[in-house]
């Protein structure tokens, strides 16, 4: 029974929509740029001085004060009839007037070594002495591009590579994110295989390093998969030493004697928040909270069945964990075929599907539950098509959810 108002076992949308809400945002911590990509930003960036900070030429050119001709010096201050050469970028000398640009002057090498620097007419383009820039052309102004403290990225932003490169274009070494959360994952069973292929009545373990990895695709940090034997003591263990925000477990979640994870959870006193889905396939994860804080998501140990509840409440749960923006809905798309029919009436059908556009619309091709343990459709998938009760005939619109929330 669900301790969150709703009670036995949940539609595909309520499940979600609870991963998604049940979880606050993790506290702020500061990240240094080389560690901060994929987080979400805690505070907004600032500038942290005005931009530019002195007086700066817009252009390549001269640097000029009064009129011309100018006589080009390499000085820090220019007096009248002077000028100084200058790239776009550079600080200004003292008493700049303005910026020739070099398409618009022309420079006069003299005998004694001097040269002199010439505003071209407008009309001719031809030398005149008397043609000299607008007052202040040329120049960027202090703080004219942006004040200091002027906002650059707002916070609640993904951290992407644009991202870290206007933080260190700012100067800034460091930024504050929202801590990701920390993952771990115990693999229930003593059976499992973890090199060759599947033999003598053992299979290969499929979710070590799925897990995980998902995981990591979604913003979280997931810790190494550890192998434990189904044991309600042994499993008691492995949640009371696992120092994370986390734990997925996978296997043990269908009712009965021979499961645990129930049973552990019922002596940890902890909040049931989901127990069982009305989905196909996946319909026994569940997801609680320990009394520490602490989530606990159960995965089937099926591996159909596990990447199932890795999207729908793996997925959703760290994004609230990280901040990462709520999502309202996702995209839809046209079913191009029939999908394979859910278990039971009122089970939600999660379909591996092949996205494309055609005709302007978005078309979502139903991939097969083929190959080793059905995966071949999920490997391939663009994207997970949500399939609800009644649905999943040629030309209906379903939604898609992505294989990672980043």
């Amino acid at each position: 029974m669900s301790t969150f108002g709703l009670d036995g076992v949940l539609s595909w949308a309520q499940a979600h929509q609870v991963a998604s809400t049940c979880a606050r945002q993790l506290p702020d911590t500061y990240a240094r740029l080389d560690e901060a990509a994929g987080s979400v930003l805690a505070q907004p960036i600032l500038t942290l001085s005005a931009d530019p900070p002195v007086e700066s030429s817009a252009i390549n050119g001269y640097a000029v004060c009064g009129e011309g001709p100018w006589r080009l010096i390499d000085e820090v201050t220019l007096q009248p009839r002077h000028a100084v050469r200058v790239r776009a970028g550079d600080p200004l000398p003292a008493h700049t007037d303005a910026v020739l640009s070099i398409d618009g002057s022309a420079a006069e090498h003299h005998g004694d070594g001097t040269v002199s620097v010439v505003g071209l007419d407008g009309l001719t383009g031809l030398p005149d002495e008397r043609a000299r820039p607008d007052l202040g052309s040329g120049i960027i102004r202090e703080g004219e591009i942006a004040p200091s403290g002027a906002l650059l990225v707002p916070a609640g932003r993904v951290i992407t590579s644009a991202v870290l490169a206007i933080a260190a274009a700012a100067g800034h070494d460091g930024i504050e994110i929202v801590r990701p959360p920390v993952v771990g994952v115990i693999v229930l069973g003593t059976s499992l295989l973890s090199q060759g292929q599947s033999r003598g009545g053992r299979v290969r373990d499929a979710l070590s390093n799925t897990v995980p990895a998902f995981v990591a695709a979604c913003g979280g940090r997931g810790n190494p998969a550890v192998r434990a034997p189904d044991t309600a003591d042994l499993l008691l263990t492995e949640i009371d030493d696992a120092a994370v925000d986390v734990i997925i477990t996978t296997g043990s979640t269908a009712p009965g004697p021979d499961n645990h994870v129930r049973q552990v959870l019922r002596d940890l006193g902890a909040h049931w928040l989901i127990d069982g889905v009305a989905v196909t396939p996946g319909a026994q994860m569940l997801l609680a909270k320990l009394p520490d804080g602490r989530f606990l998501v159960g995965l089937p140990g099926e591996p159909q069945s596990a990447l199932a509840g890795l999207v729908t409440l793996v997925a959703p749960l760290i994004a609230a964990l990280r901040g990462a923006p709520a999502v309202r809905s996702y995209p839809a798309a046209v079913l191009f075929a029939d999908t394979p029919a859910a278990e039971f009436a009122d089970d939600t059908r999660l379909a591996p599907v092949r996205l494309e556009m055609l005709d302007a619309a978005k078309v979502a091709h139903p991939l097969p539950d083929a190959g080793p343990a059905g995966l071949v459709g999920w490997a391939a998938a663009d994207a997970i098509a949500v399939v609800p009760p009644g649905a999943g005939f040629r030309g209906d619109v379903v939604q898609c959810l992505p294989l990672s929330t980043r």
